[in-house]
């Protein structure tokens, strides 16, 4: 039982003092100070024959034009350069040359806060001085003109926020003329990931308790938490600021409520959140929210209880740059509806439902010479992904301009945008191409249809925005596939299927694991990937496994067999299946009796039925995937009663189905349960629904993102997948903070979230703390069945429903009686 007491015994330094309610403050230090988290990335140590290792470059700018330097001379000292050898950059050195600059730039591979050290030093007295300079992409932080032997330090460098794409310039020019100007630099740019605040830490509070924890890890908790009580943690330094709180908590109840605030128990609210029930005292989750309100510098943060008696027991409580909903990725989106159309352009010309299948259910129709879409001020990036439609059985290019002058003309082809299988009624229209190109911070990118641009019309959803690092280098005890005598070509025209099987198979006798160094690796046939035995590339935009078959063969010949205890990471994997109903190419199945322990990871999957399912799967995971495009569901769980595992982190659009789905059958001898899906994008599903919950046991559904899904952004049903292979009863479902955006579509009575108990009931199903809005029918509807929730009722509480079209909330089932608390908008 959660009792409230006074805290007993001695407490050190620290003071106590008893108040008239029986409760007491204390203030002193109880334990550590604020703890950050630090990520190094030299410029020195990361310099080498490669852009882009640990997210550095080397470049020249002249004017406000910057541009890669050319040529990498290995002959020591090692230095990247122009043919005429100048401007130059070594490891720790730069050279300017009279009308360039030398640059070294770093781009954030990650939101965060940085600081910046090293010293310049100008080497030869002989030079007339430097101008060194530090920009964050067209905003100048330091400038200073060297002129002398003496070390100078860069000033109000610290302590700068970055988004993911953020770029950071160092740049020598020459102060006159560019005769003995190498000067020694070598920058370290220190990023704050994180700042972790233990519960027990406090300098001051007032009413709650310490106590031994039973989380992981173990150390102290903070109890006793009821309103208005609080803790106090001094001096904490939110640097250039965070956007997202992680609180790990254990509570009994949802619903309680805290507040963060700045400096005093009425200062600014930087946070508010409220604590999901754990089922236990003793049962810690990790809850994400975000920040509600910007501060940067160092404060005094309070942590205020503000309704709820007893309200959570908290471990600790941590600061963060990731999403608080949604995947984190390194890239940036951007919305043609938000750019600037020009020369006519127009919105949703829509004959064919392609709105429907974009993003935000918006493009922009490009269909006569000079219209345009233009976003202004973007990132640094050196890939760009392009969302776009054309006709279908069609190939054609439209031009890509940068800041005005045109670059290159993109290549696009129809033969992923439509599902091929004759007399479909799909409104899959949109495929995603990637291209390498190097984009500036600040430039202006416009995207526009010449005259030499000969298709009818271009839909134009969206495009990415990302700069690839460097490729990852073989780690040590792998066996290359392209080694003797393996002999893997790599080419993107030869078959390696035989030469990486034969390195999978020596890799197992070895006991080693298997490495894809750069290239394009067509395959004929699945890979069967012995237990034990991992597969790693050297990133997804650089080792790329291509299945050049299709068939209706269940599982197609695209990606790999696996048995137990596997990583598949850092890959790219595709098949030419061009349809649902024929096609059925799944990158990741097992073989049967194992699935267990496995983990994929760092991967981007496109163009297949799906990257894993109807398969044995078990205690494994799914992280940071990008997925793309698929023509059914990118996530199946349910098979063999998959149990125990977790997809999180991953990134969909386009999914030809369920983005993540449970679907456990009567025909399956053991029920799924305990499956978790947490921060998952999943965006412009064009069948299916975002996320389903068909049948099995305590499903956890947290922390997603769910936008503009042809159907329902989540459907809760036990429905007859075939006539005699009826869904499981539904049992301790939790979906909790998840957003649903834009879901549904006219005419179609799928709510954003729907409930359809066709042939089983369900029970002790929680729905809490989600965000659902803007749907084209409505927020919530539970459907008139034979069936209902009796067993263990419904629970709703504290969701907030707006802005969809019919109603936020229907019950037409007599037989479900939910319980309903806190909600808004219903």
């Amino acid at each position: 039982m959660f009792i409230k007491r006074l805290k007993q015994g001695i407490y050190g330094a620290m003071a106590v003092t008893l108040v008239a309610s029986g409760l007491f403050t204390m203030s002193g230090k109880s334990e550590a100070a604020p703890i950050p988290e630090t990520v190094n990335f030299s410029s020195l140590s990361s310099f080498g024959d490669t852009q882009g290792i640990g997210s550095w470059f080397n470049m020249k700018k002249t004017g406000s034009t910057y541009s890669y330097l050319s040529t990498y001379d290995p002959a020591a000292p090692a230095k990247w350069k122009e043919a005429s050898g100048y401007p130059y950059v070594r490891d720790s050195f730069f050279h300017p040359e009279s009308t360039y600059d030398a640059v070294k730039k770093w781009v954030a591979p990650q939101a965060g806060n940085i600081s910046i050290t090293g010293i310049v030093n100008k080497v030869d007295p002989n030079s007339n001085g430097v101008i060194a300079k530090i920009f964050k992409n067209t905003t100048q932080l330091w400038s200073a003109t060297v002129t002398s032997a003496a070390n100078v330090t860069p000033t109000g460098v610290s302590d700068i926020y970055v988004e993911a794409g953020d770029a950071i310039y160092f740049s020598i020019g020459a102060n006159g003329n560019m005769n003995f100007d190498e000067t020694n630099w070598a920058p370290v740019i220190t990023m704050t990931t994180a700042i972790k605040l233990e519960a027990e830490s406090y300098d001051s509070m007032f009413g709650v308790t310490t106590s031994t924890t039973t989380d992981t890890g173990g150390g102290q908790q903070v109890g006793s938490f009821d309103a208005n009580d609080y803790l106090v943690f001094n001096n904490v330094n939110l640097s250039g600021g965070y956007k997202t709180l992680e609180a790990r908590v254990a509570a009994t109840a949802t619903g309680g409520k805290f507040e963060v605030r700045l400096d005093s128990l009425t200062g600014p609210v930087i946070s508010t959140f409220l604590v999901a029930n754990t089922d236990s005292w003793n049962t810690f989750e990790t809850q994400t929210w975000a920040m509600t309100g910007s501060a940067t510098g160092v404060h005094n943060l309070y942590v205020k209880g503000v309704t709820g008696a007893g309200i959570a027991n908290i471990n600790w409580l941590r600061l963060t740059n990731n999403n608080a909903r949604g995947a984190t990725m390194p890239f940036k989106t951007y919305e043609a509806e938000s750019g600037t159309l020009g020369g006519g352009a127009s919105m949703n010309n829509d004959t064919a439902m392609k709105k429907e299948a974009s993003s935000g259910k918006s493009y922009v129709h490009l269909d006569a010479t000079g219209e345009y879409v233009q976003w202004s001020n973007v990132r640094d990036a050196n890939r760009l992904v392009l969302r776009y439609s054309i006709p279908q059985n069609t190939t054609g290019t439209l031009a890509l301009y940068v800041n005005g002058v045109k670059r290159q003309d993109l290549s696009l082809i129809s033969t992923f945008n439509y599902d091929t299988a004759p007399g479909n009624s799909f409104v899959r229209s949109f495929d995603d191409k990637d291209f390498a190109i190097d984009i500036n911070a600040g430039d202006t990118i416009k995207l526009q249809k010449d005259s030499g641009n000969s298709l009818a019309w271009y839909g134009i959803d969206l495009m990415d925005l990302e700069t690839a690092a460097a490729p990852l280098t073989m780690p040590a005890n792998y066996i290359s596939v392209k080694s003797a005598p393996y002999n893997a070509a790599g080419n993107g025209v030869a078959d390696d299927t035989t030469a990486i099987q034969n390195a999978v198979n020596a890799a197992a006798s070895q006991g080693k694991n298997v490495w894809f160094p750069p290239g394009i690796y067509n395959q004929s046939d699945k890979i069967t990937v012995p237990s034990g035995v991992s597969v790693k590339g050297a990133g997804i935009w650089y080792s790329h496994l291509h299945s050049t078959v299709t068939n209706n063969i269940w599982g197609g010949e695209v990606g790999f067999t696996l048995n137990n205890n596997t990583t598949i990471s850092d890959l790219r994997i595709s098949s030419v299946d061009t349809q649902r109903d024929q096609h059925y190419g799944i990158a990741v199945l097992t073989n049967a009796g194992a699935g267990a322990n496995n983990v994929l990871q760092n991967l981007w999957a496109e163009h297949m039925g799906c990257l894993e399912g109807w398969t044995d799967w078990s205690n494994s995971t799914i992280q940071n995937v990008r997925l793309y495009n698929t023509y059914f569901d990118g996530i199946h769980w349910g098979d063999g009663g998959n149990s125990g595992n977790v997809a999180q982190n991953n990134f969909m659009r386009g999914i030809g189905d369920d983005g993540v789905a449970q679907v456990n059958l009567t025909n399956f001898p053991t029920v799924a349960q305990n499956n978790i899906a947490r921060f998952n994008s999943i965006i412009a599903s064009y069948w299916g629904r975002g996320m389903s919950d068909v049948g099995g046991s305590n499903l956890i559904y947290q922390d997603n993102y769910i936008d503009s899904t042809y159907n329902a952004g989540m459907i809760v049903t036990t429905e007859p997948v075939e006539p005699t292979k009826p869904s499981y009863t539904i049992s301790g479902l939790k979906f909790q903070r998840n957003t649903i955006n834009k879901a549904g579509h006219t005419g179609h009575n799928h709510a954003s979230l729907h409930f359809w108990l066709d042939v089983n009931p369900m029970q002790n199903v929680r729905i809490e703390l989600n965000t659902i809005s803007n749907g084209e029918t409505e927020g919530i509807h539970i459907d008139n069945t034979s069936y209902g929730d009796s067993g263990g009722r419904t629970q709703f509480n504290f969701n907030v429903a707006s802005g969809n079209a019919l109603a936020n909330y229907t019950n037409a089932n007599s037989l479900v009686v939910p319980v309903l608390n806190g909600n808004t908008g219903f």
